[in-house]
This record gives structure tokens, C-alpha cells and sequence, in this order.
């Protein structure tokens, strides 16, 4: 059996996750290729997806796509990702496995839009993976509490173990017929389901809601290490520094701000009702959470 695993990571929490799971399948002696395309020129800049497949996808029998949750969806990139997959042919495969990580507030309805898009595409879902880790905005200074903090880690590894076993009795015909597992993934509240189609509209929020990256020119020294760092190549080197471009957006992953040796970014918001909102995400108050219980689980 040969399994594809491809993965956007803006923070690196999901690039963690496959590489978990490749090592667990590769040792249950399962051919894996794992593709992290975060940054990949070819989808963010040239917007050439299909040629990204055609060059970097081999054939495989499995097709596992992981993603970050971002304002309890799917993110944006992925949900286009997968509106662009081959169709299950010449050596794409028909079934798949979405996973997600999220950073323990909320893991929204992305695992059902990843299914429902996948379906589209001509591709069952056979299993799922949602995994508790660290919120990435939480690692930013200016916050006062670290959500999940070096996670996922060993904790995470027996959900990551029981997909792998999974897809090993699936392989082997202990798993008799593929059934396609959409519903199963319709896992929130109704008030939640509600939640993320009305009030947290993902790319909307990124484009006029969410607080602005700044550059502090006097600071900036042109290392051009936010470039690198920039899970969506949105930012650009001129004369005067760094600027933000509108195709690619920024999708405010924070990752630009952490890598900056000089402190020359900054995200311009309200520090203190920031702290506040996410203080009491993590006591389980406010819109953002959904008190999901177990945070972390296989889907099959």
C-alpha cells in the first residue's frame, strides 16, 4: 500500500502530525510520501496547482491531507487544495483521510468541509483525525497564556498510533468495505455548526477584520527571514522593506512576528482584550469555544 500524506503547516503543529504518522505507518512497513507545501511558490505565487500534483505527487492508494482550523474552518488554502486534486486516477487514489490540529478552543466543522470536499472531488473518507495542540497566537509575547504549549507531542501519539493501525487493518482487508464517514464528522453542537457559518467567516475575517501586521523600517535590518518564514509567500522586499501583498493575503499565523530577530513586527490590536478573549476561551467561556470532549480523536 502506498499513502500519500500532504500538509499545510503554517506553524508547524500539522508538519509535526504527518511526520508522526509517517513514522508510525512506515514501521507497520506502509510506503509513505509526506509533502509539506506550506510556502510552495508554485500554489501561493504562481497559483499553479495542478502543476505542484503533476511534479511532486506520486501515485498511492491513500490520499491523508492535514491542515490547520483556523476560526473554527478548514483553512482557506487547503479547502482550495483539494478543490483542485486530480480526480481519482492514473494513480490518484479515491480514499482519504482528512486530519486537523487545532489549538484547543475549538476544532470547528473543519474535518466535515475537508469530507464534503473531498467527496466532491470523487474521493471517500474513510477516517479522520483531529489533534489538540498549540494555538499559535498564544506564542506571540504579548500574550500571557501559552494554550497547549509544546503540544502535540507524546500525548498525541496513540490517536496518531490508532489511525496508523487503522489504515494497516484497512490494508490487510480487516476492513471489509470503504464506507464513507461525512456524518460521522458532524461532531459540534448545532449552536457551533451555526457559529462558524454565520459569524466566523474565515477569509472574510482575514481580509477586513483581523488586526494588520506592521513593520518598523527603522528597526528592520533586510534579512528577509519574514519572507522565508511566510507559510504563504505574502510578503515582499523593497527599498524602503518588508510590505504585505493582497494576492497572497496574509493569513495572520504569527510566524513572521516569532522569527524576526530585531522586533520589527508587530500586529496592531488590543493587547489587553486579546489576553482577555483568549483567557477565557481556555476556561471554556465566550464565543470562541466549543468544550469538545476528547479533544483529540480518530474518526472511522
Amino acid at each position: 500500500m502506498k499513502v500519500a500524506i500532504i500538509v499545510f503547516s503554517p506553524t508547524g503543529n500539522t508538519l509535526k502530525v504527518g511526520q508522526m504518522l509517517e513514522k508510525q505507518l512506515i514501521s507497520r512497513n506502509i510506503n509513505v510520501q509526506l509533502y509539506d507545501f506550506t510556502g510552495n511558490g508554485m500554489i501561493f505565487r504562481k497559483d499553479n496547482i495542478k502543476s505542484f500534483f503533476k511534479e511532486k505527487i506520486k501515485q498511492h492508494d491513500l490520499l491523508c491531507i492535514g491542515a490547520p482550523v483556523y476560526a473554527h474552518h478548514l483553512h482557506y488554502n487547503v479547502k482550495n487544495i483539494i478543490k483542485a486534486l486530480p480526480k481519482p486516477e492514473n494513480g490518484w487514489a479515491r480514499l482519504a483521510v482528512p486530519f486537523v490540529t487545532y489549538g484547543g478552543i475549538n476544532s470547528g466543522v473543519a474535518l466535515r468541509e475537508a469530507a464534503k470536499l473531498l467527496k466532491h472531488s470523487g474521493r471517500l473518507t474513510i477516517m479522520a483525525m483531529k489533534i489538540n495542540a498549540f494555538h499559535c497566537m498564544t506564542a506571540l509575547p504579548q500574550i500571557n497564556i501559552k494554550i497547549n504549549e509544546r503540544m502535540p507531542g507524546e500525548e498525541a501519539l496513540p490517536i496518531i498510533e490508532e489511525l496508523a493501525d487503522e489504515i494497516v487493518r484497512f490494508n490487510y482487508g480487516v476492513i471489509k468495505k470503504s464506507k464513507d464517514i461525512t456524518r460521522k464528522l458532524n461532531y459540534q453542537k448545532l449552536k457551533n455548526r451555526v457559529k462558524a457559518k454565520i459569524i466566523f467567516r474565515e477569509k472574510f475575517w482575514h481580509k477586513f477584520l483581523y488586526p494588520k501586521l506592521i513593520f518598523n523600517y527603522d528597526a528592520c535590518q533586510k534579512c528577509e527571514q519574514c519572507i522565508e518564514i511566510c507559510p504563504v509567500n505574502c510578503i515582499e522586499m523593497t527599498d524602503d522593506g518588508p510590505i504585505l501583498l493582497d494576492n497572497p493575503s496574509c493569513i495572520h499565523c504569527g510566524a513572521c512576528i516569532l522569527e524576526c530577530r530585531f522586533n520589527a513586527i508587530n500586529i496592531n490590536t488590543n493587547w489587553d482584550k486579546l489576553n482577555n478573549m483568549l483567557e477565557n476561551a481556555i476556561n471554556g467561556q465566550g464565543p470562541l469555544v466549543s468544550n469538545e470532549n476528547p479533544k483529540s480523536l480518530v474518526y472511522s
